[in-house]
């Protein structure tokens, strides 16, 4: 009997220990739970440093990028006084397709928008590169292929499901 009086005070300081270690490190050490507001120095403070940073018309932006290994990509846009402005996590497949306008955008938008890409490929009839990166959408994981002409343009992008092939084997 004096342990099922036992557990309830037990859990209920469990929980509370495991709740101010939360609080302690949680949501503000991940990017997309920034305050807006915060300076540049307390995000790098809580995030450390990013993958890129890049200058904006009016400020910079902090990128962390989950790529090659990660699905997501962080944008922390910066203010001219070097305030947190805007968090944006843009690969999602309709930012992607929003986004991505072939024959128009540039290599240098792109890497604005995700940062580096996972890997980069050459294929066959195709004069250029091809910068890919991976995302979720709706919880399964995408490859989005872009496809970059010698002069940086975007000519073409295909969107793949990444396929496990041990999925459809019987043990």
């Amino acid at each position: 009997m004096k342990t099922a009086a036992l557990r309830g005070p037990v859990l209920a300081l469990a929980a509370a220990i495991w709740l101010a270690g939360c609080s302690a490190v949680g949501p503000l050490r991940f990017p997309a739970s920034q305050p807006l507001g915060s300076t540049e120095s307390e995000v790098l403070a809580r995030l450390g440093p990013p993958t890129a940073r890049l200058p904006l018309a009016s400020g910079a932006r902090l990128q962390y990028s989950g790529e090659p290994a990660g699905f997501e990509v962080y944008n922390l846009d910066l203010d001219a006084s070097g305030r947190l402005s805007r968090v944006d996590q843009p690969l999602l497949r309709p930012r992607i397709e929003q986004d991505m306008v072939v024959d128009k955008t540039t290599a240098e938008q792109i890497r604005q928008l995700y940062g580096a890409p996972a890997r980069v490929e050459k294929v066959a009839r195709f004069e250029g590169d091809v910068w890919v990166y991976q995302f979720l959408d709706i919880n399964e994981p995408f490859y989005v292929y872009l496809h970059l002409d010698p002069e940086g343009v975007l000519r073409r992008l295909v969107f793949m499901q990444v396929r496990n092939p041990s999925a459809g084997r019987r043990h």
